[in-house]
């Protein structure tokens, strides 16, 4: 399309009259949402709505074949919101998680000098001389928990992230590469043994994340959450207030990932409702979730 990654402002008087003969309005323009004459073939077309895609750059054959095209960006982006509410309902189990196993070793008085250790050696020799004979097995439940939930966590993300990266109308830049990369890096990390490098890890991932999303209220401030908690692990602080931290960071993620879900479905029923029916083309998670937030300061 001749103005395809410009917003309405940035058209030129030429490109709002050739959108506005499609039946687009700034309001449809700038949320990536398309009129009912997008979903019609050339043939049903009136001579004002063809000359309008004329003027935009279509002919007869690339506009037939736009149906198809957009409902595969149609069932790829919903897949991209299917990942976002899946990666944060992962992470948040997770930090469920590692709050469950805190309170495990506290109610079973298991020494610092024993959790610092990664053998099971140190760990049998402990449950052992203590009469706690299923702890190794509790032990080998949680990690089982912890490496799983942390693993498809990172997957998701980075999945949406390459999806959205993708569907992105500005293409291929350093900010929406960001999110994918956490995510594989989240993943390579989730399958470290060396207690060492999975802070390390977990640090960069988090990072990323939080780099890739600056604009978006929720999820910047449960990305900087995770970051605050993640360094400061690296700088020697434990304590279970890290884990609570980190659960509502988790929570945060969580309350993102629906709120873009309900934005993109509301808007189609509000659509619906008020009789223009206006076809959806689903914007990403993440600027969804934007558009929802920025409704309710309004």
């Amino acid at each position: 399309m001749k103005y395809n990654g410009s917003y309405w402002e940035e058209l030129p008087q030429e490109g709002k009259e050739a959108a506005t003969k499609l039946g687009y309005s700034q309001e449809l323009w700038d949320a990536d949402k398309v009129p009912e004459s997008c979903n019609q073939y050339w043939k049903d077309l009136d001579k004002n709505q063809q000359q309008g895609a004329e003027e935009m750059g279509y002919d007869e054959h690339s506009w037939n074949n736009l149906k198809a095209t957009r409902r595969r960006s149609m069932y790829l982006l919903y897949l991209s919101h299917l990942c976002f509410v899946l990666g944060s309902l992962f992470y948040f189990q997770l930090s469920m998680v590692s709050i469950r196993w805190d309170q495990y070793t506290r109610d079973h008085r298991v020494p610092q000098s024993v959790l610092d250790e990664d053998d099971d050696d140190t760990w049998e020799e402990w449950s052992y001389e203590n009469n706690h004979s299923d702890i190794l097995e509790v032990r080998e439940y949680y990690w089982v928990q912890y490496e799983r939930n942390n693993v498809l966590g990172a997957f998701s993300y980075a999945a949406m992230g390459f999806i959205e990266m993708c569907s992105n109308r500005n293409g291929y830049t350093l900010h929406n590469l960001l999110m994918p990369l956490g995510g594989l890096l989240g993943m390579i990390n989730a399958l470290q043994y060396d207690g060492s490098a999975m802070q390390y890890g977990s640090a960069v991932s988090l990072t990323f994340y939080l780099l890739s999303c600056t604009r978006l209220d929720f999820f910047f401030v449960g990305s900087a959450l995770e970051c605050i908690v993640s360094y400061a692990y690296l700088a020697g602080f434990d304590g279970a207030w890290l884990l609570y931290l980190d659960s509502i960071a988790c929570l945060l993620w969580l309350y993102c990932a629906v709120v873009g879900v309900a934005s993109e479905f509301g808007f189609s029923f509000e659509q619906f409702l008020r009789k223009e029916r206006a076809i959806s083309t689903p914007c990403s998670p993440l600027s969804c979730a934007q558009q929802k937030t920025d409704r309710y300061r309004h």
